[in-house]
């Protein structure tokens, strides 16, 4: 699949879906990067969902793996790809005992290789909250620069956060 420095992007598999789930318990988290409430959800609907999902060159999502172990260590996606104006959003969610490692900006950037040499595309957007510093140094690591923040726009816990809106355009890309 894609090999960056660390890692390696591959297909989704069931296996994976069941594992990434656990994430969906840490409600916070959660919370701040899906834009419907939070709600519990066995894990046999994810099953389902993933068995019955039909590829969307719009929206790919890929396994994070180690390059040195093979372990699993989260999930990235490429996702709303307008092909008229080449332009897409990405994002990472990695497991708890995969942050703070150094994964991330090289998961980034893998992203950033798929879809600016494999798809073409000429600009990718991140979105954030400004509470996730890790994922703000991850972004700036992997080239990305700030462009805006959109003040209060995510209810998380009980309060309105800013989103941190970044960018990285094709010719700026490394």
């Amino acid at each position: 699949m894609l090999r960056g420095d660390r890692v390696l992007l591959r297909a989704l598999t069931k296996d994976d879906a069941v594992a990434l789930h656990r994430m969906h318990d840490e409600v916070e988290t959660t919370a701040g990067t899906i834009t419907v409430p939070w709600v519990p959800e066995p894990t046999e609907r994810v099953v389902t969902r993933h068995e019955q999902r039909e590829p969307d060159p719009a929206n790919v999502e890929f396994a994070v793996e180690s390059l040195s172990d093979g372990e699993l260590l989260g999930v990235a996606i490429l996702w709303g790809v307008d092909t008229h104006n080449r332009n897409a959003h990405l994002g990472i969610s990695l497991l708890p005992e995969a942050r703070g490692q150094g994964f991330a900006p090289d998961t980034l950037r893998v992203l950033c290789y798929y879809a600016f040499q494999i798809r073409g595309l000429n600009r990718l957007g991140l979105e954030t909250l400004t509470t996730n510093t890790p994922m703000i140094a991850s972004a700036e690591k992997a080239g990305f620069r700030r462009e805006g923040t959109l003040r209060g726009l995510s209810w998380v816990a009980g309060a309105f956060v800013d989103e941190a809106l970044f960018g990285l355009l094709a010719a700026d890309f490394s």
